[in-house]
């Protein structure tokens, strides 16, 4: 057993076997509704991997619980991925290309997997909605983001019925980051491997380009966002890929939803008065000025 690689939802162990296999351990955290969310990934990684796709495809299709007391947790042995994970910062233009290829790669590979079990994407994001709508109009935390960011809240409005209506629903992966995304270390911006599929879901491919295209726009520091989104979404979606995706009406609100609540997040779990050395919020919040879903209040700096 090798150390672990922890994770926002899981703990992964690498185990060399006997007869010189390496298999995946994963051991994942405590939360509402776990069991389902490890049923729902290997539904769909297993299926992908089955068409040759580079997902993390399952060892052994059992889900083992593990109890000490009243104290539970869920694991899954999976088949090892070559590979790892590389900092945003060294991003290049073929990296962001080829995640766009493989992000649509992925999407026509699922089109014909029925939804079984797969939660509804644009219920789970209004539920999101509804969250931030309650935290942002907490008189509380309208006073301290005046007083200790000087800025405003968003008004959170977004509507998903006409998501809901669109033709092409699909499963999607909707976690499709930098933390899941494996390089080859020998081969140039290779990807060898899709790893975590907990947040699967069942939707039109939009809410998975907006959900990566959210988080490169922040993460790639160093590359104009026109640059990423063209790197992203045409030359890797569009023309690497084996799908296509051009409706931009679509698309720009539901980047301005996941910006927002990536930036939800941060208010809610870190120290107000710390996140100004967080470079990752001063971006996100700056994009947010910057489309005008917040604003500054001329409080003191």
């Amino acid at each position: 057993m090798h150390a672990v690689q922890k994770g926002y939802r899981n703990e992964s162990f690498a185990a060399e076997l006997p007869d010189g296999r390496t298999l995946n351990l994963i051991l994942y955290k405590r939360e509402p509704e776990i069991v389902r969310r490890i049923r729902n990934a290997n539904y769909v990684s297993d299926f992908l991997a089955g068409q040759g796709f580079a997902a993390r495809a399952t060892a052994d299709p059992r889900i083992v619980q593990a109890r000490a007391g009243e104290f539970v947790r869920y694991a899954a042995l999976y088949h090892f991925l070559p590979g790892t994970t590389i900092p945003w910062e060294t991003y290049t233009m073929a990296h962001i290309k080829q995640l766009g290829a493989a992000l649509s790669d992925m999407h026509a590979l699922l089109g014909p997997l029925p939804r079984d079990d797969l939660p509804l994407v644009a219920e789970e994001c209004a539920a999101l909605a509804g969250r931030m709508r309650r935290y942002f109009g907490e008189p509380g935390v309208q006073k301290a983001m005046a007083a200790k960011l000087t800025l405003s809240p968003p008004v959170i409005s977004f509507d998903f019925d006409h998501y809901r209506q669109l033709p092409g629903q699909q499963a999607l992966h909707m976690d499709f980051v930098r933390g899941n995304i494996l390089f080859s270390e020998t081969e140039k911006a290779r990807i060898t491997g899709v790893l975590d599929f907990e947040k699967a879901a069942w939707g039109h491919p939009v809410f998975d380009i907006a959900r990566t295209l959210a988080f490169l726009l922040v993460d790639c520091k160093y590359k104009e966002a026109e640059k990423v989104c063209k790197y992203f979404l045409h030359s890797g979606y569009n023309k690497r890929g084996r799908s296509h995706f051009g409706n931009s009406a679509l698309l720009e609100p539901l980047v301005n939803f996941f910006l927002t609540y990536d930036f939800y997040k941060f208010l809610r779990h870190n120290p107000y008065q710390s996140l100004r050395e967080n470079e990752h919020f001063v971006r996100t919040r700056d994009f947010l000025l910057k489309r005008n879903i917040i604003a500054q209040t001329g409080m003191l700096q």
